[in-house]
């Protein structure tokens, strides 16, 4: 999913239909300034929602291995933003022991495997891809966020009000469990 097939939604919830018929959503007609403005402020909620789901609701996990040197690993090793370390295990998969200090990662010498949770890189354009959350999260839930945004940051409040509801709904059914649930067996007294 790009950011403007996302844009091009939250125009329709948004009775924006005029922006849909431009260029950077595909259209053919050429944005003037304010629409151009428009367009960059949804672009900017857009990643304002991106960022809120990957910390608050359904983390990013990455897996990478680290060898420290002195035991420390620095925060600017990694090669994605760092938002939680989930795991540490030595080179065999058995958990190790860490501590977290302001700007480094501190555990055992030798090859480690760290696990953690990551910020999404900012969408600069429309045709960047977003992340999708192994599935759960579809451009609807993204559009009702970004709805929900740009009417608090325009003062509409009671609009943003309906748009959060129905973001936050969306959210915690993408983020409900959904396996088979197995009953203990009955037994017979």
């Amino acid at each position: 999913m790009t950011a403007k097939d996302i844009i091009k939604i939250v125009c329709v919830y948004l009775q924006k239909e005029d922006l849909l018929d431009l260029e950077n959503l595909g259209g053919s007609v050429v944005a003037t300034n304010n629409q151009q403005k428009e367009l960059e402020h949804m672009l900017r909620c857009l990643n304002l929602v991106y960022n809120q789901i990957a910390s608050d609701y359904i983390p990013l996990v990455f897996r990478e291995t680290f060898v420290p040197v002195n035991g420390q690993i620095s925060f600017a090793d990694f090669s994605k933003k760092l938002l939680d370390v989930l795991k540490v295990e030595d080179r065999f998969d058995i958990k190790t022991n860490f501590k977290l200090f302001p700007s480094y990662l501190e555990t055992i010498d030798g090859e480690v495997k760290i696990t953690y949770s990551y910020e999404p890189e900012d969408i600069k354009t429309f045709d960047d891809e977003l992340e999708s959350f192994s599935g759960k999260i579809s451009c609807r839930v993204f559009a009702y966020g970004v709805a929900m945004e740009y009417c608090f940051i325009c003062g509409l409040h009671d609009d943003a009000s309906i748009w959060e509801k129905r973001f936050k709904d969306s959210l915690l059914i993408a983020k409900r469990k959904k396996a088979e649930i197995n009953l203990p067996k009955r037994r017979w007294n």
